[in-house]
């Protein structure tokens, strides 16, 4: 019975290629589901023949060899279309590029993503850009003032290591996730980064976003120059500059 075990071996084949890599043309399906049958007819009757059983193990083969082609050009046209949508987007024609150093993506965290991919990374910075600004001036300002009750607290990075200051940290923690799983929620429908105006500072500053984006890309470097600084020397970020 070898060419009944072909019979088998083909049709099992194809049907578990189509499986993998689904979806398939509903004609594939049917090609299949009728090789299958006339190649079945066959094994049930005692008198076939071996020619008969070998008529049916290429129908068989034929089928699976049509759902392969076809399913290899349907995953050939998809790959070409998400290739032609990446192509088409061109992520140095987004705002923030300026000089000196024109498309900033030092990682290459944009390579090969499309627009929606590039707003995500494009909303993250703008996040992380805003964070940034108003951590370098939380490092630089318990200096020269701190709220009543935290004279006692360090500056820099050892406040985190004092009961207040960790506690500190701990509210600022809870205040960052609280923003960024309610308040600042992206919305498709505005611009990237736009999370509102509650205090309508839109109404009498007029801050292009290119401003903003180097303002923070400049801050996300400077708070972590400040942090490899103090560590390094155990100075906080007023005294890497000579000041006491």
């Amino acid at each position: 019975m070898p060419a009944v075990a072909q019979i088998y071996q083909s049709r099992a084949m194809a049907f578990t290629f189509v499986q993998s890599n689904a979806p398939v043309a509903p004609r594939v399906m049917n090609a299949l589901a009728v090789a299958s049958v006339h190649s079945s007819a066959p094994q049930l009757s005692a008198s076939s023949v071996p020619q008969s059983n070998a008529h049916s193990s290429k129908q068989s083969a034929l089928a699976g060899l049509v759902g392969v082609c076809t399913l290899g050009a349907s995953g050939s046209k998809r790959r070409n279309r998400q290739k032609a949508c990446r192509a088409a987007f061109d992520a140095t024609a987004q705002e923030g590029v300026t000089e000196p150093f024109g498309f900033f993506d030092p990682l290459g965290f944009s390579k090969g993503k499309d627009e929606a991919g590039f707003r995500q990374l494009r909303v993250a910075e703008i996040k992380h850009g805003r964070v940034a600004m108003m951590a370098s001036i939380g490092m630089v300002m318990p200096h020269f003032w701190k709220v009543p009750g935290f004279q006692e607290v360090p500056c820099g990075i050892g406040a985190t290591f004092t009961n207040l200051g960790g506690a500190g940290l701990a509210v600022l923690i809870l205040g960052a996730g609280f923003h960024e799983l309610v308040l600042w929620k992206d919305d498709a429908n505005k611009d990237a980064g736009d999370f509102g105006d509650p205090f309508n500072i839109s109404e009498s500053i007029n801050v292009e976003r290119n401003y903003e984006l180097n303002n923070g890309r400049m801050a996300m470097f400077a708070v972590l120059g400040e942090l490899i600084a103090e560590l390094a020397t155990g100075k906080d970020a007023v005294q890497q500059l000579g000041f006491n």
